[in-house]
Formats: structure tokens, C-alpha cells, sequence
């Protein structure tokens, strides 16, 4: 798709409202014409529906991407790396799968916006594995959580806390730490009893074209194995599973309760079997995933 010329442009922060005034002018889908404008890309390629589609979702592009301005990011790259995740999302999404637009798209867009982030944050990369993303960006709430400053350093206890709370090595920990603090110096040693110097484990920050092909092509079969759980649940089970975790905006057990008709204790009960079902499924599809 080459649409993203046509789409409203940001080149700075004080660009910031004029642009959120533009994107605001663009009308939202109803469920039906989603689907129409998706079937009229996916059999045709017909670029004014994969226009009609970007543009209905740009405010939700938008919204994710302020999500990380704290991480002292222009907010024109953040937007623009939500959008080059929504226009993907859009190239790839399947309108028969009964799954709304923004639902799929959301993922999409914060993958593409924290792999931006991650790239951007340093010059030199130390890793980018699920484990280090997911340290990098819980880090700063779990120091907070344990009253620890965003630019201090942290105590054994709080960097064994975090280790074992993430479950990623506490050398990482204290690596990432140091990272986002901004003041580590490639000479400081792993330890006092290691030779090792954090410099000898710097990686090379060029991509490796067969890491992005593997990571995507998992990301394939996971969304394939969800999207076939998904399908095996009553049609009230997935309506419940999407609406509490794939929603944009998250349901709780009270709403569903006057939704159906039925006590918010047996929504619960639906919830916690269906979520079984999918557990199980997925593990018998991926039998290398990690236990939730």
C-alpha cells in the first residue's frame, strides 16, 4: 500500500494539536462497512478501501503512540512508527475472522511503536529477545513500586525482586537499569569478581534478517493458534473472552452481566472455562509456549 503520503502529516510537537484536529475529521466504520472496505482489499487491492480504513483509524494509532512519549522520543517518529503499524494491520487483516479492525490493529501498532523505541533508545543495541522488551518496559514501574528514583541505582534485594518478578537474569536487570538511567559506561565491570566489561557484550546493532523473518513468523503462528481457539469457544464464550481482553475499550464482569442477563459470578465462571479451553489449545498447537 502506498498511502501514507496521503495521510495527515506531523513534523513536531507543537504540530501535535493541529494534527489530532485532523485525524479527528476523518469518519469512524460502523461493524458493516469494516467489512466491506476489508473484503474490497483483500479481492482487489483497492486502495481508496485500505485508505478508508488507515484513516478511520488513525485516533487509535494516535492514542497508542502517546502512550510512550515518556520515554523522551519526538512525538512526530512515534506517530509515524503507529501508523506504519496500522497500515500493516490493515494489509493483513481478515474480515471473516469476526475480529473488529482495532482489535487486530492494536497489537500491531504498539509492536511497531515499541520496536521503535527500543531502537531508538540507545546507539548501541544490547538485545531486543521478548525478555528484554518486557524488562525495558515494565522496569520503570516495578522501581516505583518498590520506591526505588527512575534515575537511581538499584539494591541487590530490589534488582533480585525485579529478577525474579520478570524472570529474566539480574545482570539484565542491572544492564537495562543502567541503560535507561543513561549513565553507563562501556568500561564498568559485570561484577567485582568478572573480568568481563559490559562493552564485550554489546551486540552488533544491524538487523539480522533471519531473527525479524523467525520472530514474524511466530507471531504468525500464534495469532493463528488464538485465532483457531477463538473460533472452537460458544458463540457467548468468545464474546466474553473478546470483549474482557481484545476490546479496545475492556468490559468488566458487571457489564457483561446486564449484557446476558446473568449474574456477574456466572460470567466469571464462562470467562475462567473458556480461558481454559484456550489454554489448552494453545499449548497442544504450541507445545513450545511458555506456561501463563
Amino acid at each position: 500500500m502506498s498511502i501514507a503520503s496521503a495521510l495527515p502529516a506531523i513534523h513536531s510537537e507543537a504540530g501535535l494539536s493541529r494534527y489530532l484536529q485532523q485525524i479527528r475529521s476523518f469518519p469512524l466504520l460502523d461493524a458493516s462497512e469494516e467489512v466491506m472496505y476489508a473484503r474490497r482489499l483483500r479481492d482487489s487491492g483497492d486502495r481508496e478501501a485500505a485508505y478508508r480504513l488507515v484513516t478511520s483509524h488513525l485516533r487509535l494509532a494516535a492514542k497508542i503512540a502517546l502512550k510512550y512519549r515518556r520515554y523522551g522520543l519526538p512525538i512526530a517518529d512515534l506517530i509515524s512508527e503507529a501508523n506504519v503499524g496500522l497500515m500493516l494491520a490493515v494489509k493483513r487483516f481478515d474480515p471473516e475472522k469476526g475480529f473488529r479492525l482495532a482489535t487486530y490493529a492494536t497489537w500491531w501498532i504498539k509492536a511497531s511503536v515499541q520496536e521503535f523505541v527500543l531502537r531508538s533508545w540507545s546507539l548501541v543495541k544490547l538485545g531486543t529477545t521478548a525478555a528484554q522488551k518486557k524488562l525495558f518496559f515494565n522496569l520503570r514501574k516495578l522501581k516505583r513500586q518498590l520506591g526505588a528514583p527512575d534515575d537511581g541505582e538499584l539494591s541487590a534485594d530490589q534488582v533480585r525482586q525485579i529478577s525474579e518478578h520478570l524472570q529474566v537474569k539480574e545482570a539484565d536487570v542491572v544492564e537495562m537499569n543502567g541503560r535507561i538511567r543513561g549513565d553507563m559506561t562501556l568500561n564498568v565491570q559485570l561484577s567485582a569478581d568478572e573480568g568481563e566489561q559490559w562493552q564485550d557484550r554489546l551486540a552488533d546493532s544491524s538487523p539480522d534478517p533471519e531473527s525479524l523473518l523467525t520472530e514474524a513468523g511466530e507471531r504468525e503462528r500464534q495469532r493463528a493458534a488464538l485465532s483457531e481457539a477463538l473460533n472452537a469457544l460458544s458463540p457467548r464464550e468468545r464474546t466474553i473472552v473478546e470483549a474482557r481482553y481484545l476490546a479496545e475499550q475492556q468490559s468488566t464482569l458487571d457489564d457483561l452481566a446486564h449484557t446476558f442477563g446473568i449474574s456477574r459470578e456466572r460470567i466469571r465462571q464462562i470467562e475462567h472455562r473458556a480461558l481454559k479451553r484456550i489454554k489448552t489449545m494453545l499449548c497442544a498447537r504450541l507445545p513450545d509456549l511458555e506456561p501463563a
